[in-house]
């Protein structure tokens, strides 16, 4: 990467790569093996199941390079995010467990939340530090920090505010380190921007901001973005002159050398690259612009698709692709606001499925999913019909590296090894969990969604689908014949609904799923 180009950022968050705190273990342990393979883990961000190519053939966008890892790997059209919105999602991703079993029963975090996974709680970077990875995280994180508040403490929303920042820099003490985050999770190594449309509006490496920060306005940095949409959640520190449209290609550089760094090294890695793309802010560089036929919200998913196969390329550049096991998905399906696509572009972000992100519809949290490991026989472009959850990937993960679950460890994820190799189906149920807290149940072909667990359609997207209304007291779907969930079989099925409600009250009332 050629820095001179983002002169905004500090120079030691590119420099410090040859002085990253990961484990370096011992020459017994190779680069990866058969039975300890690298693991790279790209969540991207409001990514919908109709934005990819290989998924929708009606898609305005093109992704040519999750195609082609598709063709290459394995891809399945019926994986789903744990929640339908992102801190949930990322919490059940890094601990096995359904979040609303905790803190995270409803909403994500708001500016300067603290963490949501507890101190505590074990988890996938760390179960495999101790089996000799290296772990490292880049880019999106939205589980929050422990902020070094200048008074020792958590001023009152009255003055940092709540959904919206109010937090200005004399109320920090940066010098000392920002606890919690990944760090606390279990990674050696850090570097992001955490969450874009919220402060800090700057990169943290580590535990430490990569600036002397200074106050700015959300409200400023709006006047960036090339689509309205979205919202930046008001005044925090950052750094001077931050530019939103150089973050993906700063966090896409810094995966990729890590990657590098790491093929260098004796012992496997894992690394977690979270995308901030195609989340709003919707700011595609002047390259990407005008490139699909959805707008710049389509010209984002093209750079996004970019960013996966830069990692693509660095993998076999470095020789360690045929070991790596590669994972792409999304947090959630895409956002409430890229309505406004079907109706300038006639660009579907959630494909053929109804609803978006919140919803307990599929597509809030049906999402795009692709599995690589060419020597554990992750491979041959493999259609995977069969059922599984982002919540799965640590236990199949760990299951993998060889690491045994404790009884409460990742009490909610399976693994779907027998699936991602051969289709066969492990996961024949899963919960859903909708933005406002309220849960539906899958089993099977049968999809149960507790009331009130969707948000208000406008008329023409509800006249679009010519489906039942989504005011309903209770909502039963087949998905095996409608998949658009146009009919509204509650009435018609009351023991369904009777037996599906009543086993989805015993797994909230702490029954594992494991």
């Amino acid at each position: 990467m050629n820095i001179s180009r983002y002169p905004l950022f500090h120079a030691a968050a590119y420099l410090s790569l040859g002085l990253l705190p990961l484990n370096d273990t011992t020459a017994e342990e190779p680069k990866g093996t058969l039975s300890k393979p690298n693991v790279v883990l790209i969540i991207t961000d409001d990514l919908g199941y109709g934005d990819v190519s290989f998924l929708n053939p009606e898609s305005k966008v093109q992704t040519p390079h999750m195609d082609a890892l598709a063709k290459a790997g394995v891809w399945a059209t019926d994986a789903h995010a744990p929640s339908t919105v992102c801190s949930p999602s990322r919490y059940s991703i890094l601990t096995g467990r359904y979040a609303w079993r905790g803190k995270l029963r409803a909403g994500r975090l708001n500016p300067w939340e603290e963490s949501a996974i507890e101190s505590d709680r074990v988890t996938l970077p760390k179960i495999l530090k101790t089996n000799g990875y290296s772990t490292a995280c880049v880019g999106k994180w939205h589980l929050g920090f422990d902020w070094p508040w200048m008074a020792g403490e958590k001023p009152p929303t009255s003055v940092i505010g709540k959904g919206t920042s109010t937090a200005t820099c004399d109320l920090f003490d940066w010098s000392k380190p920002i606890k919690g985050g990944p760090l606390g999770a279990g990674f050696d190594y850090y570097f992001g921007d955490d969450i874009p449309n919220m402060p800090p509006y700057a990169f943290i490496e580590n535990d430490r901001l990569t600036c002397d920060p200074v106050d700015i306005s959300g409200r400023d940095l709006m006047k960036q973005q090339v689509m309205k949409g979205g919202y930046i959640h008001g005044v925090g520190p950052g750094q001077k002159g931050w530019r939103l449209d150089e973050v993906m290609p700063a966090i896409t550089a810094k995966a990729v050398e890590i990657i590098q760094q790491q093929s260098k090294k004796n012992g496997p890695f894992f690394l977690m690259f979270g995308t901030t793309s195609p989340h709003s802010p919707i700011v595609p560089l002047e390259k990407f612009q005008g490139v699909s036929d959805a707008g710049p919200y389509g010209d984002y998913i093209v750079q996004t698709d970019d960013a996966v196969g830069q990692i693509v390329a660095a993998l076999k550049a470095a020789g360690i692709y045929e070991n790596t096991l590669l994972l792409v998905s999304s947090d959630n399906g895409p956002a409430p606001f890229m309505r406004a696509q079907i109706q300038s572009h006639k660009h579907n972000p959630a494909g053929p499925l109804r609803g978006l992100k919140r919803d307990l519809l599929e597509g809030g949290h049906r999402v795009p999913f692709i599995a690589s490991w060419p020597v554990g026989g992750i491979d041959g472009g493999r259609r995977i019909d069969a059922t599984l959850s982002l919540t799965d990937l640590f236990a199949t993960i760990a299951g993998i590296a060889g690491v045994p679950l404790e009884q409460g460890v990742a009490e909610d994820s399976l693994d779907i090894l027998p699936t991602l190799r051969a289709d066969a189906p492990v996961r024949n149920e899963l919960v859903y969990h909708a933005a406002n807290g309220k849960l539906g149940l899958r089993q099977g072909q049968w999809a149960y969604l507790r009331p009130r667990g969707i948000t208000a359609e406008p008329g023409w997207y509800q006249a679009l689908w010519q489906g039942d209304s989504i005011e309903a007291p209770g909502l039963l779907f087949d998905l095996s014949n409608d998949l658009g969930q146009r009919v509204n079989l509650h009435d018609k099925s009351p023991e369904r609904v009777q037996q599906m409600e009543a086993h989805l009250a015993d797994i909230v009332n702490g029954n594992s799923t494991r």
